[in-house]
């Protein structure tokens, strides 16, 4: 049985790429607060104060792109190599030798470049926040009530840390399935096994966030304390400003970097310990279908990677909202009922059922 590690044995295990997530928003920090310390110097001076002010705004466009290029785009790179690296170690309870060259050769090999995981990802992210607006309407409700607004903040916080990284567990999924599986149908099944372990996945979202709320509120309190300790007899106007600000992106950095990346290793360990013996349910593809045109999408990019062509537009659905589920059923050519899932013989045209 492959040895279980804790998700600070893991966080602890994987520094180089943790490391290589600073380094890229330490970057994109020092572009942004350059800028902005270019313009306070100008308004603390008392000349051209209008351009001053033009430069802190652009500290915040500039500071923006720099984070989207460096961070976001960039940073798959290192993302999708740390969830290669952590879902093996997760499936032998061995890390890998060279964990860096493992993590770039697996993204080669498995999903090809960085890139198709950009466009997985951001359609993982658009069906999950269509299923989110969902749970948001039913908190809305409960929220009306006497007492619950607390309550349901509370729930908003769990849903919202237990669906975060679902496209981190499609991705894993990816890597832990046989090399032959497409990618496409990997974080397709990914979603669906994700739906159908909520129990475990939501449970586990409980105990993390209240941890991620004590230790956020406790990391942007010791900053703030300290910087205000420091700076406040040291500085004074706009320079004081400056301080809090660094303070701010400082505590924001670290969030990202180390208490998101232990959050995100919680959620992979919770989701690849039910997922290898989660059945899947037919079901579930028109469930989740119905509720999200994202996972719809998802669904016929699937199909397309099957047939050959995995950036071919989405499919038509065909007359009578009759549509394949990839893989499903005991055969290739099984169809299945977009509405209400019912298995049909190859070939039809309508629904037998509806």
């Amino acid at each position: 049985m492959p040895k279980k590690f804790t998700a600070r044995e893991l966080l602890s295990k994987t520094m180089p790429f943790i490391w290589a997530k600073l380094m890229l928003r330490c970057i994109a920090a020092a572009i942004f607060l350059g800028m902005f310390a270019l313009g306070v110097s100008i308004i603390a001076r008392g000349n051209n104060v209008g351009v001053g002010l033009v430069m802190l705004l652009a500290s915040f466009i500039v500071g923006s792109l720099a984070s989207f290029f460096l961070v976001r785009l960039m940073g798959y790179g290192v993302r999708v190599g740390h969830i290669a690296v952590l879902t093996e170690t997760i499936k032998t309870g061995v890390l890998p030798e060279n964990q860096v060259v493992y993590g770039k050769n697996k993204v080669v090999e498995r999903i090809g470049t960085a890139g198709t995981f950009f466009v997985i990802n951001k359609l993982v992210d658009r069906a999950v926040q269509q299923l989110q607006r969902a749970v948001r309407g039913v908190a809305s409700m409960l929220g009306a009530m006497p007492g619950m607004v607390k309550f349901v903040k509370f729930a908003e916080t769990v849903v919202k840390v237990a669906l975060k990284y679902v496209d981190e567990c499609c991705i894993a999924w990816i890597f832990y399935g046989p090399p032959e599986q497409s990618a496409w149908k990997g974080a397709l099944d990914g979603v669906t096994i994700y739906a159908q372990s909520w129990k475990k996945v939501l449970g586990s979202a409980v105990k993390t966030a209240l941890i991620v709320m004590l230790l956020t509120t406790g990391i942007g309190l010791l900053i703030f304390i300290i910087f205000s300790a420091l700076l406040s007899n040291a500085l004074s106007g706009w320079w004081t400003f400056f301080a809090l600000i660094t303070g701010a992106v400082f505590a924001f950095i670290i969030k990202q970097v180390f208490i998101d990346s232990w959050v995100m290793i919680r959620m992979l360990i919770t989701f690849l310990e039910v997922a290898p013996s989660t059945e899947l349910r037919v079901d579930m593809y028109g469930k989740l279908s119905s509720m999200s045109p994202a996972f719809r999408d998802l669904t016929n990019r699937a199909q397309s990677e099957i047939q050959g062509d995995p950036f071919a537009a989405p499919a038509a659905a065909p007359v009578g909202n009759v549509a394949p589920a990839p893989g499903l059923g005991s055969g290739a050519s099984a169809i299945f009922c977009g509405q209400c899932c019912a298995k049909n013989p190859a070939g039809t045209r309508f629904c037998g059922e509806c």
